[in-house]
């Protein structure tokens, strides 16, 4: 698959990837028109050899897709549906009601079997992973807006680690922090495929509605800031109190961008993961915090904004991944929002 093949690009208005914007009846010009930016800000390396958090080689032979994910079963990944099925067109538009303005997103899902599953810190892709896909479980439909999350279901068991728990019954509130792990680009001069980590990031807003940053979140979507880059799609969220995954990286524009990287959240997603416990012959086990305060309002919506996406392709000759250049220009429109 092509780098542009997982690229997402969401907003209220049309996103042009690579190319000039559409005009839009209504539509008022953005001003900026943006790169894909090499490196992810803030982290720093996780070297928790007991990590959940595991990497996900989309692709057979030396070109592949690099994403991210956590282990919620011995025998489950939690990540992006986008990593695992197939793009139709590498323009996704949404609305904040979850609403594709671009059709249909994505067709068939990718052969579960060509998806490898890593969990060290640094794996090597050459190499065969710890496990495979057997089967994939995520929501109907072929719209990715605010449902962007499925499960792997693995041919075996991966005891090495420790599964994650998930938030499933309690939505989460602006201003809770958390932690974004994931195999993507990175400031610290580490290669692509590194398990990096940023502590106590906050949630800035929940949807439904438009953000003050203009990004617009379906009912099931959350926005925080700097976080996350290319290959960290399917990463989870971890509560810093708790120690829960409450989402998965969606999307983002710019990787420097300290606004609009999206997830979507895990609150709400218990008949999705009920039927994916049950394809993989485990137990449901979701956490369900008893003493949760009720969630806040998301701030006002004042405008639509961009978003992109946060996978990326690689090949791996030895040890780790030798990307392809990258090139991708990204031009907006913004419509304004109905009242």
């Amino acid at each position: 698959m092509s780098l542009l093949a997982w690229i997402m690009c969401s907003m209220v208005g049309l996103v042009a990837c690579g190319g000039e914007p559409e005009q839009v009846e209504g539509a008022v010009p953005a001003i900026q028109a943006g790169h894909v930016a090499t490196r992810i800000f803030g982290g720093e390396r996780d070297h928790d050899a007991a990590s959940g958090v595991v990497a996900l080689r989309v692709g057979e032979g030396s070109s592949f897709e690099l994403c991210t994910g956590a282990l919620i079963a011995p025998n489950m990944v939690l990540t992006a549906r986008h990593c695992l099925s197939k793009m139709l067109t590498p323009t996704i538009v949404c609305d904040q009601n979850g609403a594709s303005g671009s059709g249909d997103q994505v067709a068939s899902d990718v052969d579960p079997a060509s998806v490898s599953v890593y969990t060290t810190g640094k794996p090597s892709f050459a190499k065969a992973g710890n496990a495979r896909g057997k089967a994939i479980v995520h929501g109907e439909g072929a719209v990715l807006c605010d449902r962007d999350i499925a499960v792997l279901v693995l041919d075996r068991n991966i005891d090495d680690i420790p599964v994650l728990p998930v938030r499933v019954g309690s939505p989460l509130r602006a201003g809770e922090t958390m932690r974004s792990v994931g195999y993507g680009r990175n400031d610290q001069s580490l290669p692509t495929g590194t398990r990096v980590l940023r502590g106590n990031v906050p949630v800035l807003a929940v949807g439904k509605g438009v953000s003050a940053s203009r990004t617009p979140l379906g009912a099931h979507e959350f926005e925080v800031g700097l976080s996350t880059c290319q290959g960290d799609s399917g990463g989870p969220a971890i509560s810093e109190q708790t120690g829960e995954v409450f989402g998965v990286v969606s999307r983002a524009g710019e990787c420097t961008d300290d606004f609009g990287h999206v997830y979507t959240s895990t609150a709400g997603q218990q008949e999705l993961l009920a039927k994916a416990f049950a394809a993989a012959g485990q137990k449901a086990s979701f956490t369900l915090p008893a003493s949760r305060e009720a969630p806040a309002e998301a701030p006002a919506a004042v405008a639509p904004a961009q978003a992109g996406g946060c996978s990326t392709s690689g090949n791996a000759p030895v040890d780790g991944l030798g990307l392809a250049g990258i090139a991708l220009g990204v031009a907006t429109l913004l419509r304004r929002r109905a009242s």
